[in-house]
């Protein structure tokens, strides 16, 4: 499933050549019901704002926490992508997610795409 379902550098979203892939990242707004504002870290550990993520209805999508995203690209011309699927990294209070550390499991992931 993991080779069928990347996880890809955001940089990547517009040019993927994958149908279905995975993105890790923070939601940072939810200005509609259907819509989210996501930041995802890239290769140079810079965090890259996804401002075109649409999300279907009756997602439960808690801003301010991190999510990895089960996504495809939106077909109707857009730049921006399509939330399938998404599961809330559980994290205990007063600790955040190293952003080095999901840099280096997305470069695992292209070198070893089965690794899940």
């Amino acid at each position: 499933m993991s080779n069928q379902t990347p996880r890809i550098d955001p940089s990547q979203v517009s040019n993927t050549e994958h149908a279905v892939f995975r993105i890790i990242g923070k939601v940072i707004d939810q200005p509609q019901p259907t819509s989210l504002v996501v930041q995802s870290p890239t290769t140079n550990g810079e965090l890259l704002t996804l401002s075109q993520v649409k999300l279907s209805q009756g997602s439960n999508i808690e801003v301010g926490s991190w999510y990895e995203f089960v996504c495809r690209s939106v077909d109707t011309g857009d730049v921006g992508l399509m939330v399938l699927d998404s599961v809330k990294c559980e994290l205990k209070e007063g600790e955040d997610i190293s952003v080095s550390g999901v840099v280096a499991l997305q470069q695992l992931s292209a070198k070893f795409p089965d690794l899940y």
